[in-house]
Formats: C-alpha cells, structure tokens, sequence
C-alpha cells in the first residue's frame, strides 16, 4: 500500500518515478541554464529591464535617467544619467537565471497519486510559473533601480551590488517568493518530506523486526539462539525471515504433514509467487537447520529431502 501523508485536509502519494525525476532533471537542467545565460545574451529582455529602471529612476528619484543602446558591446543596453553615471544590463542583472531555476523546479516538481490533490495540477503550476516570474522580474528592477540611485548618489558599487549584504537580501527575496509560490504547489516541500519519510520508515521497519524477531524467541532455549546466529553468519538478513516468517512457516509445514520434500516443494507448497522468495534462499535456511539437526535430510538420486 502507498503511503500517504496529510497536509491541509488532503492527502498526498507520490510514485517513486517521479521522485527520481526531480532530482534527476534539475541535474541534468541548471548546468544548461547557467551554460547558456553564460553564453548567450536575451538582448530583448536586457532592453525591456533597462527601460524599466530608468522608467522608476525617473519616477522615484527624478534623475532623467535614459536607457542608451550601443551595439558595438556583447551586453548592447546601459541606463545613464546626464551627470555621465553609467551602468550596463547584463542577463544577470534581469533575473533570467532564477526565473528558469524556478521554472525547472515547478516543472519536474512530483504531482500527487490521489485523485483528490491530483486534479488542477497543471493550471496550479501555470499559476505559480506566472507568479514566480512577475515576482523575481520586479524584484530585480526594484533592487536595479536602488542600486543604480546609491551608485549615482556617489555609493561603491561594490558596496551596494557585490556586498554580502545585498547577497543575504536577494536570497531572501528569493526563498519569500518560493514559499508564497508554495500556496499553489506545496508538493515541492511535500515530495522532499515524502521522500525522508519513506526512508525513515523502511529503515524503521527493518529494525522493529530485527527487534521483534529477538524478543520473540528470547525467552526460548538456547538452541535458537544457535539457529539466529547461524541466519547472521551465512548472511541471511532477520528482516526477511520475520517479514515473511519463514523459519516458522516451514517448521509447522514440515512438522504437520511428516513427510519428506525437496526445497522446491516446500517452497511450492508453503510460499505464494508474489512473495517472490527464492528456492536458494529455503535451501539455505533448511541446510543451516539441518547442520543444527532441528531438520532432518536425505539424499536420493541427486535430489535432496528435508523433514522432522
């Protein structure tokens, strides 16, 4: 059974394909995003931020600041002030990169298994591809627009660009625009909390039975004790045997019909094909309890019978 966990009244699954592609996509995507902002100048976008700027350093700050095109430059597009201050647009500056980080995570974000969380899935990610985009935009031609003010109020541009400061806020912004995005997509921290939770629980789960299968023939003679540590020398994982209770299972088959079989009948007889355990694996239990004589065996023509 899949499991399920709750947020906000509504249950949430998700299938482990798609938990793989999460990682596994962004992998594969952020290198090429950094590759091709790196590589490529979106001069459309660098004109469309720098009129922008000007257009609220002109509103705000009354500096008849102008945006200035000059081909001869990778990065054609510069705001400028009449006092000859002057700064160019790259595509850092326009947020291109965080806007695609953000499309790629809303992309490859896992949707739910339920049919209650699954319905609207790709309109909520429309939703909050739109709003992450407008949110990051605006956000740069706030902080360009700040920045080119200070910087033409006579401030550093290493202080007021490249400070550790401004880093710490931009993150900030950042992870403030993520969370409101959440509203609409909360299967990115819900996949991530699937996920551990999955993990979590496998590995509780070995180790209750571990626990339970000592517990459960503590108290018995000594023998069996024998018999669990015979299991951990050949190799043969306790979780198993107590999952399926085959050390159980094949003492009570054995001992109630008081008959000899091979492995492959027991094995027949005893497990259904879906719990898929092996006839290696029987033989191998049956061979350690033959050694310490709690089963009894028997060799003819080549085939090998075990009873009590």
């Amino acid at each position: 059974m899949r499991l399920e966990i709750r947020f906000r009244g509504k249950n949430y699954s998700f299938s482990s394909r798609a938990l793989i592609l999460l990682p596994l996509g962004l992998m594969i995507s952020v290198p090429l995003l950094v590759l091709f902002v790196e590589n490529i100048e979106i001069i459309w976008l660098q004109e469309l931020f720098a009129k922008h700027v000007v257009f609220f350093l002109n509103l705000f700050f009354n500096l008849n600041a102008y945006a200035w095109y000059r081909p001869i430059y990778p990065s054609p597009w510069f705001i400028a002030t009449p006092l000859d201050a002057l700064t160019y647009i790259s595509n850092g500056c326009t947020g291109f990169l965080a806007m695609s980080l953000f499309i790629s995570i809303i992309i490859f974000t896992p949707h739910s298994q339920t049919s209650q969380t699954k319905k609207n899935i790709i309109l909520r990610k429309a939703k909050a591809i739109i709003i992450a985009i407008s949110c990051i935009y605006l956000y740069n031609v706030f902080r360009a627009t700040i920045q080119n003010y200070l910087y033409y109020s006579g401030f550093s541009w290493s202080v007021i660009h490249d400070s550790v400061g401004m880093k710490v806020i931009t993150i900030t912004a950042h992870i403030v625009i993520f969370l409101f995005c959440s509203l609409y997509i909360p299967e990115w921290f819900l996949s991530l909390y699937y996920t551990i939770e999955c993990i979590i629980i496998k590995l509780t789960q070995k180790r209750i039975l571990e626990i339970i299968y000592e517990i459960k023939h503590k108290g018995e003679r000594k023998d069996y004790q024998k018999v669990r540590q015979a299991f951990k020398d050949e190799g043969i994982d306790l979780y198993i045997i107590k999952k399926n209770d085959i050390d159980f299972r094949l003492m009570h088959f054995l001992n109630k019909t008081k008959k000899k079989f091979t492995s492959k009948a027991i094995k027949n007889r005893v497990f259904k094909k879906e719990e898929k355990i092996s006839e290696d694996l029987i033989e191998a239990i049956l061979n350690i309890l033959v050694d310490l004589r709690w089963v009894f065996s028997e060799k003819v023509e080549k085939k090998i019978f075990y009873y009590i």
